[in-house]
Protein backbone atom coordinates (compact mmCIF):
# COMPACT_ATOMS: atom_id res chain seq x y z
CA UNK A 1 0.00 0.00 0.00
CA UNK A 2 1.13 3.49 -1.11
CA UNK A 3 -0.54 6.20 0.78
CA UNK A 4 -0.45 10.01 0.11
CA UNK A 5 -1.74 13.02 2.28
CA UNK A 6 -1.96 16.39 0.41
CA UNK A 7 -3.92 19.88 1.70
CA UNK A 8 -6.85 20.04 -0.88
CA UNK A 9 -8.79 23.42 -0.18
CA UNK A 10 -10.11 23.38 3.29
CA UNK A 11 -9.55 19.78 3.88
CA UNK A 12 -6.92 16.86 3.24
CA UNK A 13 -6.80 14.72 0.24
CA UNK A 14 -6.08 11.38 1.22
CA UNK A 15 -4.84 9.02 -2.03
CA UNK A 16 -3.71 5.21 -2.03
CA UNK A 17 -2.79 2.59 -4.28
CA UNK A 18 -2.45 -1.21 -3.72
CA UNK A 19 -0.19 -3.42 -5.88
CA UNK A 20 -0.37 -6.89 -5.57
CA UNK A 21 -3.03 -7.89 -3.98
CA UNK A 22 -3.69 -11.58 -3.02
CA UNK A 23 -5.65 -13.37 -5.63
CA UNK A 24 -7.95 -14.73 -2.32
CA UNK A 25 -8.69 -11.24 -1.55
CA UNK A 26 -12.26 -10.13 -3.00
CA UNK A 27 -12.63 -6.55 -4.16
CA UNK A 28 -15.37 -5.34 -2.16
CA UNK A 29 -13.41 -6.97 1.24
CA UNK A 30 -10.73 -4.53 0.19
CA UNK A 31 -12.99 -1.98 -0.14
CA UNK A 32 -14.33 -2.66 3.60
CA UNK A 33 -11.03 -2.65 4.37
CA UNK A 34 -9.62 0.27 2.96
CA UNK A 35 -13.18 2.47 4.19
CA UNK A 36 -12.04 0.76 7.49
CA UNK A 37 -8.73 2.46 7.52
CA UNK A 38 -9.65 5.82 6.06
CA UNK A 39 -12.56 5.93 9.03
CA UNK A 40 -10.09 5.18 11.70
CA UNK A 41 -7.97 7.94 10.39
CA UNK A 42 -10.56 10.45 10.12
CA UNK A 43 -10.97 9.06 13.47
CA UNK A 44 -7.39 10.52 15.02
CA UNK A 45 -7.62 13.43 12.41
CA UNK A 46 -10.40 15.38 13.60
CA UNK A 47 -10.61 15.79 17.06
Amino acid sequence: MTWSVAPDGGGTRVEFRADDVPTGVSAEAHAAGLAASLANLAGHVER
